[in-house]
């Protein structure tokens, strides 16, 4: 059974910087609080992205000075989220980043958009690089739908290929078929955890933990059954007022042109009223980075660090 959340906390019932308290499904309204008070460019500015990440990432929360201040683990070394609604975005990094030197540490803010890297940098005492391998990867939404054109002429074949030999269904996730979900991802992580990639023993405690908190969290997602088992799913939320986020999508890879299936029909039935969806990153995996160009993004969304200067 899954539990019930608490009711959702707000900016002011946070502890104070440099005070932080653990994340938990409680801080949905703080931070959503915040966000819609500056919509996100970038794929980790997102509600169901922080909780889902936030066991991986030991995500610490705190409110500095009216913005919100989210403390991670990223890779081994600790670092921050942008300042979430700051009045002087710039100001609460510098003191972001001066206390934790006062800890012993050299940290950054990670998932900048170039303009606040800017503006971060024009204050003098901060130093902005570009994270090339974070760069989030943005598509129309009508051209994942319809496929159009010789480009995507293998993507249609395979999906039209699933469809003619799959007895196959559709439907959007119900949280009473879960267990079944979280079954699927536990074949889907078995059959590659022999790689013994770190990485990919982190994103499968991701999704776990979102399949896990489905129903308390801002998200919509779909499935696949083929021959009556499920073979696919797929979780998005919404990024912004025109802009998707696909946060999850898995597919039984034995079974041809189910990803391709996968991430049309949600895009047709679950995100279709956004212009654009973001697809997140290729993390620097020259395999993911080959898939995700395939589908000929529109435009990407560099990101970039700040740390201190000196």
């Amino acid at each position: 059974m899954i539990a019930l959340a608490r009711p959702h906390l707000t900016m002011g019932q946070l502890p104070a910087f440099p005070d932080f308290a653990p994340l938990d499904i409680t801080h949905r309204g703080a931070i959503d609080e915040a966000l819609a008070a500056a919509p996100p460019e970038v794929s980790e500015l997102n509600f169901a992205e922080i909780f889902a990440w936030h066991g991986v990432r030991q995500t610490r929360i705190s409110d500095l000075d009216g913005a919100l201040c989210l403390f991670i683990t990223r890779h081994g070394k600790r670092c921050f989220y942008p300042p979430l609604h700051a009045r002087e975005p710039a100001a609460a990094m510098r003191r972001m980043l001066l206390w934790l030197r006062e800890q012993g540490e050299e940290g950054f803010v990670y998932g900048l958009t170039g303009r606040q890297a800017a503006d971060a940098e024009a204050i003098g005492e901060l130093a902005a690089e570009e994270d090339l391998d974070n760069a989030d990867y943005v598509y129309r939404t009508q051209d994942l739908i319809l496929l159009p054109g010789r480009k995507y002429d293998g993507k249609r074949n395979h999906v039209r290929s699933f469809m003619r030999s799959s007895d196959f269904n559709y439907a959007g996730l119900n949280p009473k078929s879960m267990p079944e979900v979280i079954d699927f991802q536990r074949r889907w992580f078995a059959e590659r955890s022999h790689t013994d990639l770190p990485a990919l023993a982190a994103e499968d405690q991701a999704v776990h933990e979102l399949l896990r908190r489905y129903r308390d969290l801002p998200v919509t997602g779909a499935t696949i059954r083929v021959d009556g088992r499920i073979e696919a799913f797929a979780i998005g939320s919404q990024l912004n007022q025109d802009t998707a986020l696909v946060i999850a999508e898995k597919a039984n890879s034995e079974i041809r042109g189910l990803y391709q299936a996968m991430n049309q029909m949600f895009c047709e039935n679950a995100l279709s009223r956004s212009t654009w969806v973001n697809r997140e990153q290729d993390a620097g995996d020259a395999g993911l980075r080959r898939a995700k160009l395939s589908y000929y993004p529109h435009h990407m969304v560099a990101k970039y660090r700040v740390r201190l200067a000196k």
